[in-house]
């Protein structure tokens, strides 16, 4: 009798708990599923997040849950009826593909009547699967395998490198932020941080026609410098500019007309970082908040002579759905975005739970600073 085929995944045992390296059945595909052999998984800060919280506050999830979802693989499998991708695009065994992580139910109000899937009220997502110990099994990027069971799944065929697919779900959270932007030709953009997602928007908001964007940064001044190959006319490390004063009048001197930043995006997830926003937008400029997808605490605020007498313009940024995918795929293929210059670290499936750690922490890893580390099933050690 042939023995069953079992392969890695890691799991998280409990809220602040450990990863757990675990052998799990592969599936044999259903009609409809597919199965997808990892090559990369972007280690998001969302994870940390995610790990650190108390149980209560990570969506009432049963643990062991499952995390990563910046997934980047090949299809091992296709199940009955697979011929295509989920815009329609021929595919096969051997193919590379991009997956949503997030499954949004189709139904609620939000996914039907408002048209903003990713408020869906009934959604679920590989990388934050429940019971992830039980089948159906492998529902995270963090392992060998990614089985696409739901019938709600998305995915997307690639041209590109496994490198740069991985990035297809921070891109998605780029495009959903520069829709709610609107940049205009000749705009001034400030983006608040260097991290991923801020390196992203930077290049984005260049190719998008900011005639002036300026990128900022806490400490990390290779971050910084990286910024400016993404695209950034000016940085402002604030280790170099501790006064808020100065950072705003930096701003305002470089911007077009000297009035200030049209449109400011905030990556980082501070509220203190959101408030100095109000600090570099113009009168009637907008602000698009991405940074504080989890609750970073609170800050005084008047509506009236911070709002309404200026006129500014407030959006928050939460999430991704299909069309940020779609419109995020021909990005990730544009050489014109150094993508592989943030990968800093390709590491091993073992060792993700430590280079979270690094991360949260902001240390360096093997004498490094981190911008993009990845997890790499077939490797068995770290590499930069």
């Amino acid at each position: 009798m042939m023995a069953t085929k079992t392969a890695r995944a890691s799991l998280l045992d409990k809220p602040n708990g450990k990863f757990v390296v675990g052998q799990y059945p592969v599936p044999t595909l259903k009609s409809g599923e597919v199965l997808m052999k990892i090559e990369m998984c972007g280690i998001c800060g969302t994870d940390i997040h995610t790990w650190r919280a108390p149980a209560e506050a990570v969506f009432g999830l049963e643990y062991p849950i499952s995390l990563g979802h910046e997934i980047s693989g090949i299809i091992e499998s296709l199940g009955n009826g697979v011929t295509t991708d989920s815009v329609g695009t021929p595919v096969k065994v051997g193919d590379r593909i991009g997956v949503i992580p997030a499954i949004h139910c189709g139904k609620c109000y939000f996914c039907r009547i408002a048209k903003t899937p990713e408020k869906c009220t009934d959604w679920k997502t590989y990388g934050t699967w429940p019971k992830a110990d039980q089948q159906p099994h492998f529902t995270g990027g963090y392992g060998d395998y990614l089985y696409l069971h739901d019938p709600g799944s998305f995915f997307i065929k690639s041209t590109t490198t496994a490198e740069r697919t991985a990035f297809l779900e921070p891109m998605a959270v780029v495009v959903h932020s520069m829709l709610h932007a609107k940049i205009k030709l000749g705009d001034t953009v400030v983006v608040q941080g260097s991290g991923p997602i801020g390196l992203l928007t930077t290049a984005c908001a260049k190719l998008a026609g900011a005639s002036v964007v300026i990128a900022t940064g806490r400490s990390n001044r290779a971050r910084v410098e990286l910024a400016r190959e993404m695209g950034a006319d000016h940085v402002i490390l604030a280790a170099d500019m501790p006064s808020e004063e100065d950072r705003k009048r930096f701003v305002f001197e470089k911007s077009l007309n000297n009035v200030g930043a049209d449109v400011v995006i905030n990556t980082v997830g501070t509220c203190e970082a959101f408030k100095e926003c109000f600090n570099f937008v113009r009168h009637s400029g907008t602000i698009v908040e991405v940074g504080n997808f989890v609750d970073s605490g609170t800050f005084d605020f008047n509506p009236c002579t911070q709002l309404c007498e200026r006129g500014i313009k407030i959006i928050g940024s939460f999430d991704n759905e299909a069309e940020h995918f779609v419109r995020a795929m021909p990005l990730i293929a544009d050489k014109r975005i150094p993508l592989e210059k943030l990968i800093t670290h390709r590491v091993p499936l073992e060792d993700v739970e430590m280079v979270l750690g690094v991360i949260e922490k902001g240390q360096k890893l093997d004498n490094r600073e981190i911008v993009k580390a990845m997890m790499v099933p077939d490797i068995s050690e770290r590499k930069s």
